[in-house]
Protein backbone atom coordinates (compact mmCIF):
# COMPACT_ATOMS: atom_id res chain seq x y z
CA UNK A 1 0.00 0.00 0.00
CA UNK A 2 2.74 2.46 0.61
CA UNK A 3 3.45 5.00 -2.13
CA UNK A 4 -0.29 4.86 -3.29
CA UNK A 5 -1.37 8.34 -4.20
CA UNK A 6 -4.94 6.98 -4.95
CA UNK A 7 -7.62 7.41 -3.50
CA UNK A 8 -8.66 5.40 0.52
CA UNK A 9 -12.11 4.58 1.98
CA UNK A 10 -11.63 3.09 5.56
CA UNK A 11 -14.67 1.18 7.51
CA UNK A 12 -14.60 1.09 10.72
CA UNK A 13 -17.24 -0.35 13.06
CA UNK A 14 -16.11 2.53 16.12
CA UNK A 15 -14.91 5.67 16.23
CA UNK A 16 -11.19 5.16 17.28
CA UNK A 17 -11.16 1.55 15.18
CA UNK A 18 -9.80 3.34 12.71
CA UNK A 19 -6.51 5.00 14.83
CA UNK A 20 -6.58 1.88 16.33
CA UNK A 21 -5.88 -0.41 13.28
CA UNK A 22 -4.43 2.21 10.56
CA UNK A 23 -3.38 5.60 12.54
CA UNK A 24 0.05 5.63 11.50
CA UNK A 25 -0.85 4.37 7.88
CA UNK A 26 -3.07 7.08 7.78
CA UNK A 27 -0.77 10.06 8.49
CA UNK A 28 1.33 9.00 5.57
CA UNK A 29 -1.16 8.67 3.53
CA UNK A 30 -2.43 12.61 1.56
CA UNK A 31 -5.04 13.05 3.78
CA UNK A 32 -7.39 14.90 1.94
CA UNK A 33 -7.60 11.81 -0.01
CA UNK A 34 -8.22 9.67 2.86
CA UNK A 35 -12.41 8.89 3.73
CA UNK A 36 -13.60 6.88 7.02
CA UNK A 37 -16.62 5.64 7.09
CA UNK A 38 -18.45 4.36 10.41
CA UNK A 39 -20.78 1.96 10.56
CA UNK A 40 -22.57 2.52 14.05
CA UNK A 41 -21.99 5.68 16.18
CA UNK A 42 -20.16 3.97 18.92
CA UNK A 43 -23.22 4.49 21.57
CA UNK A 44 -25.06 0.64 22.39
CA UNK A 45 -28.30 0.48 23.84
CA UNK A 46 -26.95 -1.41 27.39
CA UNK A 47 -25.17 2.16 27.66
CA UNK A 48 -23.11 -0.14 30.76
CA UNK A 49 -19.55 1.63 30.23
CA UNK A 50 -20.80 5.12 29.53
CA UNK A 51 -23.17 5.23 32.47
CA UNK A 52 -20.05 4.59 34.41
CA UNK A 53 -18.11 7.61 33.20
CA UNK A 54 -21.70 9.41 34.46
CA UNK A 55 -22.94 9.49 30.88
CA UNK A 56 -26.50 9.74 30.73
CA UNK A 57 -28.18 8.91 27.21
CA UNK A 58 -27.52 7.19 24.05
CA UNK A 59 -27.55 10.16 22.16
CA UNK A 60 -25.09 11.88 24.73
CA UNK A 61 -22.56 9.18 24.35
CA UNK A 62 -22.81 9.37 20.44
CA UNK A 63 -22.13 12.30 20.35
CA UNK A 64 -18.92 12.43 22.87
CA UNK A 65 -17.75 9.62 20.55
CA UNK A 66 -18.49 11.51 17.53
CA UNK A 67 -16.28 14.76 19.38
CA UNK A 68 -13.36 12.45 20.13
CA UNK A 69 -13.06 11.44 16.27
CA UNK A 70 -13.01 14.69 14.94
CA UNK A 71 -10.08 15.84 16.98
CA UNK A 72 -8.25 12.60 16.33
CA UNK A 73 -9.27 12.67 12.91
CA UNK A 74 -8.37 16.72 13.14
CA UNK A 75 -4.97 15.61 14.11
CA UNK A 76 -4.50 13.70 10.84
CA UNK A 77 -5.70 16.57 8.63
CA UNK A 78 -8.20 14.36 7.34
CA UNK A 79 -11.29 16.70 6.49
CA UNK A 80 -14.24 16.13 8.93
CA UNK A 81 -16.69 16.18 5.78
CA UNK A 82 -14.75 12.86 4.90
CA UNK A 83 -16.08 11.30 7.92
CA UNK A 84 -18.76 9.55 6.91
CA UNK A 85 -21.52 7.73 9.58
CA UNK A 86 -24.10 5.28 9.09
CA UNK A 87 -26.15 5.16 11.92
CA UNK A 88 -26.55 2.04 13.80
CA UNK A 89 -26.45 1.60 17.24
CA UNK A 90 -22.76 -0.30 18.42
CA UNK A 91 -23.00 -4.14 18.84
CA UNK A 92 -26.23 -4.48 16.23
CA UNK A 93 -24.60 -3.87 12.88
CA UNK A 94 -25.09 -7.66 12.37
CA UNK A 95 -28.99 -7.29 12.71
CA UNK A 96 -29.04 -4.86 9.97
CA UNK A 97 -26.31 -6.45 7.04
CA UNK A 98 -28.57 -6.03 3.44
CA UNK A 99 -29.31 -2.20 5.20
CA UNK A 100 -25.22 -2.42 5.87
CA UNK A 101 -24.64 -3.86 2.19
CA UNK A 102 -26.76 -1.10 0.44
CA UNK A 103 -25.26 1.55 1.62
CA UNK A 104 -21.46 0.69 1.45
CA UNK A 105 -22.00 -0.26 -1.68
CA UNK A 106 -23.89 3.49 -2.36
CA UNK A 107 -20.76 5.05 0.09
CA UNK A 108 -18.47 3.23 -2.67
CA UNK A 109 -19.72 4.07 -5.97
CA UNK A 110 -19.96 7.57 -5.17
CA UNK A 111 -16.11 7.91 -3.54
CA UNK A 112 -14.05 5.81 -5.98
CA UNK A 113 -11.76 4.76 -3.35
CA UNK A 114 -9.43 2.70 -5.22
CA UNK A 115 -8.12 0.90 -1.56
CA UNK A 116 -10.93 0.03 1.27
CA UNK A 117 -9.39 -0.88 4.50
CA UNK A 118 -11.20 -1.95 7.52
CA UNK A 119 -11.46 -4.66 10.02
CA UNK A 120 -10.76 -8.55 9.96
CA UNK A 121 -12.86 -11.15 10.45
CA UNK A 122 -11.69 -12.02 13.83
CA UNK A 123 -14.47 -12.59 16.45
CA UNK A 124 -13.16 -10.18 18.79
CA UNK A 125 -16.70 -8.14 18.44
CA UNK A 126 -19.64 -8.21 16.51
CA UNK A 127 -19.34 -4.80 14.61
CA UNK A 128 -15.84 -5.54 13.47
CA UNK A 129 -16.90 -8.30 12.31
CA UNK A 130 -20.15 -6.49 10.32
CA UNK A 131 -17.80 -4.76 8.77
CA UNK A 132 -15.04 -7.42 7.46
CA UNK A 133 -18.71 -8.86 5.76
CA UNK A 134 -20.21 -6.08 4.40
CA UNK A 135 -16.62 -4.87 2.56
CA UNK A 136 -15.88 -8.55 1.84
CA UNK A 137 -19.56 -8.87 -0.06
CA UNK A 138 -18.94 -5.28 -2.00
CA UNK A 139 -15.22 -6.21 -3.21
CA UNK A 140 -17.28 -8.74 -4.71
CA UNK A 141 -20.25 -7.05 -6.20
CA UNK A 142 -18.32 -4.20 -7.66
CA UNK A 143 -14.48 -5.36 -8.23
CA UNK A 144 -13.40 -1.87 -8.05
CA UNK A 145 -11.10 -1.81 -5.53
CA UNK A 146 -8.44 -3.27 -3.56
CA UNK A 147 -9.31 -4.82 -0.23
CA UNK A 148 -6.91 -4.91 2.57
CA UNK A 149 -7.77 -5.58 6.24
CA UNK A 150 -6.01 -4.22 9.74
CA UNK A 151 -6.42 -6.66 13.23
CA UNK A 152 -8.04 -5.34 15.86
CA UNK A 153 -8.67 -8.19 18.74
CA UNK A 154 -9.57 -11.71 19.50
CA UNK A 155 -9.79 -14.15 21.56
CA UNK A 156 -6.14 -15.70 22.55
CA UNK A 157 -6.09 -19.91 23.65
CA UNK A 158 -6.80 -19.12 27.27
CA UNK A 159 -9.76 -16.08 26.24
CA UNK A 160 -7.24 -13.81 26.58
CA UNK A 161 -7.80 -10.21 24.29
CA UNK A 162 -5.06 -10.33 21.76
CA UNK A 163 -4.49 -7.36 19.91
CA UNK A 164 -2.94 -5.95 16.95
CA UNK A 165 -1.92 -9.20 15.61
CA UNK A 166 -4.15 -11.05 13.01
CA UNK A 167 -5.34 -14.75 13.91
CA UNK A 168 -3.14 -17.75 13.37
CA UNK A 169 0.68 -16.96 12.45
CA UNK A 170 2.12 -13.68 13.48
CA UNK A 171 3.78 -13.68 10.50
CA UNK A 172 1.02 -13.33 8.33
CA UNK A 173 0.71 -9.90 7.20
CA UNK A 174 1.00 -8.30 4.05
CA UNK A 175 2.55 -5.11 5.27
CA UNK A 176 4.09 -4.30 8.85
CA UNK A 177 4.35 -0.34 9.52
CA UNK A 178 6.73 -0.24 12.12
CA UNK A 179 6.66 3.10 14.22
CA UNK A 180 9.19 5.53 14.36
CA UNK A 181 9.49 7.82 17.69
CA UNK A 182 8.15 10.42 16.58
CA UNK A 183 4.89 8.61 15.13
CA UNK A 184 4.51 6.15 18.51
CA UNK A 185 3.91 9.45 20.08
CA UNK A 186 1.67 10.69 17.44
CA UNK A 187 -0.42 7.20 18.05
CA UNK A 188 -0.05 7.83 22.06
CA UNK A 189 -1.82 11.45 21.36
CA UNK A 190 -4.01 10.38 18.79
CA UNK A 191 -5.39 7.01 20.89
CA UNK A 192 -5.50 10.02 24.13
CA UNK A 193 -8.56 11.56 22.43
CA UNK A 194 -10.68 8.55 22.71
CA UNK A 195 -10.96 9.94 26.72
CA UNK A 196 -14.56 7.42 27.00
CA UNK A 197 -12.30 4.06 25.49
CA UNK A 198 -9.03 4.81 27.87
CA UNK A 199 -9.46 1.18 29.54
CA UNK A 200 -9.77 -0.50 26.38
CA UNK A 201 -7.31 0.83 24.13
CA UNK A 202 -4.74 0.94 27.02
CA UNK A 203 -4.49 -2.88 25.93
CA UNK A 204 -2.83 -2.04 22.60
CA UNK A 205 0.31 -1.73 21.36
CA UNK A 206 2.41 1.52 20.31
CA UNK A 207 4.84 -0.24 17.98
CA UNK A 208 3.32 -1.68 14.69
CA UNK A 209 0.55 -1.93 12.38
CA UNK A 210 -0.30 -4.72 10.40
CA UNK A 211 -2.37 -5.33 6.98
CA UNK A 212 -2.57 -7.60 4.11
CA UNK A 213 -4.92 -8.44 1.77
CA UNK A 214 -8.45 -9.95 2.86
CA UNK A 215 -8.58 -13.29 2.12
CA UNK A 216 -12.13 -14.78 1.21
CA UNK A 217 -13.39 -15.36 4.24
CA UNK A 218 -16.52 -18.01 5.02
CA UNK A 219 -18.61 -16.72 6.86
CA UNK A 220 -20.63 -20.07 7.13
CA UNK A 221 -17.58 -20.43 9.67
CA UNK A 222 -16.05 -19.29 12.68
CA UNK A 223 -13.21 -17.06 12.08
CA UNK A 224 -11.10 -19.36 14.91
CA UNK A 225 -11.75 -22.47 17.21
CA UNK A 226 -13.06 -21.66 20.25
CA UNK A 227 -15.62 -18.95 22.19
CA UNK A 228 -15.20 -15.59 20.70
CA UNK A 229 -14.20 -13.20 22.86
CA UNK A 230 -17.75 -11.64 22.75
CA UNK A 231 -19.16 -14.65 23.85
CA UNK A 232 -16.52 -14.75 26.17
CA UNK A 233 -17.31 -11.20 27.93
CA UNK A 234 -21.53 -11.93 27.83
CA UNK A 235 -22.40 -9.44 25.59
CA UNK A 236 -25.96 -12.33 24.88
CA UNK A 237 -24.42 -12.46 21.71
CA UNK A 238 -23.26 -15.89 19.67
CA UNK A 239 -21.39 -16.53 17.16
CA UNK A 240 -23.84 -18.90 15.71
CA UNK A 241 -26.28 -16.53 15.56
CA UNK A 242 -24.26 -13.91 14.06
CA UNK A 243 -23.28 -16.51 11.41
CA UNK A 244 -27.01 -16.86 10.91
CA UNK A 245 -27.93 -13.43 10.27
CA UNK A 246 -24.99 -13.24 7.66
CA UNK A 247 -26.21 -16.35 5.83
CA UNK A 248 -29.39 -14.90 5.63
CA UNK A 249 -27.96 -11.56 4.66
CA UNK A 250 -25.95 -13.57 1.72
CA UNK A 251 -29.16 -14.64 0.18
CA UNK A 252 -30.99 -11.30 0.29
CA UNK A 253 -28.02 -9.85 -1.06
CA UNK A 254 -27.66 -11.71 -4.02
CA UNK A 255 -31.63 -10.45 -5.25
CA UNK A 256 -30.50 -6.96 -4.68
CA UNK A 257 -29.49 -5.08 -8.07
CA UNK A 258 -26.26 -2.79 -7.99
CA UNK A 259 -26.79 0.40 -6.77
CA UNK A 260 -26.61 3.16 -9.15
CA UNK A 261 -27.20 0.37 -12.35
Amino acid sequence: MDGDPLSALVVAAHPDDEILGAGIRLSRRPQGRVHILHVTDGSPQDMHEARALGIRTRQEYASIRRKELLEATGMLKIPAGNCLQFPLRDKEAYLNLPALVVYLELVIRTLQPALVLASAYEGGHPDHDAVAFAVSVVAKRTNSFEHWEFPLYHSGANGEMVTGRFIGDESDSDEVVIFSAEERALKRRLLVCFRTQAEILSNFTLERECFRRAPRYDFSEPPHAGPLLYERWGWGISGTVWREFAAEALTAVECFPGVGN
